[in-house]
């Protein structure tokens, strides 16, 4: 593998493979700390993007993927990469840790924003606290990623009369929808909803294609988003690895 900053030469298997690639095209997107890795530097087939801790990557090639595992060093992360990636690199590397997700992905084509219901607006920095506060993956280091998250891509919010938030969702790192949320006395009024279709109008308009990550089990959370309009591409896989 060849390490390159252009990231350009990605563009055709974007176009080709663009649902599969999503979560990498969104690092790159919302990132400039990021290092690439390709098998060819004109014409690559496959890439592994690191940034961080994560790594997300590509391939139709077995033995490229393999390669990739067998020259991971220390502890590495992985985020929402397809099942079949995962199935190879756990031959190869210690799982330490893993959430199974269906990826889903909404075409501008089947958004219909006239089922928003609800007055959306944005998250204010001064929320992140709340937001921080109801986050299912809450660390000493959640409140800044949210901060950041809330500064950088857009957001959506609905708020109370007291001008509380009440209902949330962000666009993270690598340019899924996420951290969405609705305080339990508020729902089943189609807060959600609202908010779910609010969000992916506004990653409509940053010229990219809204997708989340869903755990497998969690069923209200795919119902919202089939709702919504959202199809399923298939399964992924976050997991951490180490030697």
């Amino acid at each position: 593998m060849f390490k390159t900053n252009n990231e350009k030469i990605l563009n055709d298997l974007f176009k080709q493979n663009r649902i599969a690639t999503l979560n990498s095209l969104g690092r790159l997107k919302y990132n400039n700390d990021w290092e690439l890795f390709v098998d060819d530097k004109k014409k690559p087939s496959s890439f592994l993007i690191k940034h961080n801790y994560w790594n997300t990557l590509f391939s139709n090639d077995k033995e490229t993927i393999v390669e990739m595992a067998k020259n991971l060093r220390g502890e590495q992360g992985f985020s929402g990469i397809l099942k079949k990636y995962y199935q190879i690199i756990k031959k190869y590397k210690n799982i330490e840790w893993e959430e199974h997700c269906f990826l889903y992905y909404l075409d501008e084509k089947n958004i219909d924003t006239s089922r928003i219901k609800h007055d959306v607006k944005e998250l204010k920095l001064e929320d992140a606290e709340i937001v921080n506060k109801y986050y299912t993956y809450k660390s000493e280091h959640s409140l800044e990623y949210i901060k950041r998250c809330i500064e950088e891509r857009p957001t959506s919010a609905i708020y109370d009369e007291n001008g509380n938030p009440i209902s949330w969702a962000v666009v993270r790192e690598d340019g899924s929808m996420g951290i969405m949320y609705t305080k339990k006395e508020h729902r089943g009024k189609g807060l959600a909803l609202s908010i779910t279709l609010d969000l992916a109008k506004k990653v409509i308009q940053s010229n990219f294609i809204p997708y989340v990550h869903i755990v497998v089990d969690n069923t209200p959370s795919l119902a919202l988003v089939e709702s919504a309009g959202f199809k399923k591409y298939g399964e992924v896989v976050w997991f951490g690895v180490k030697d």
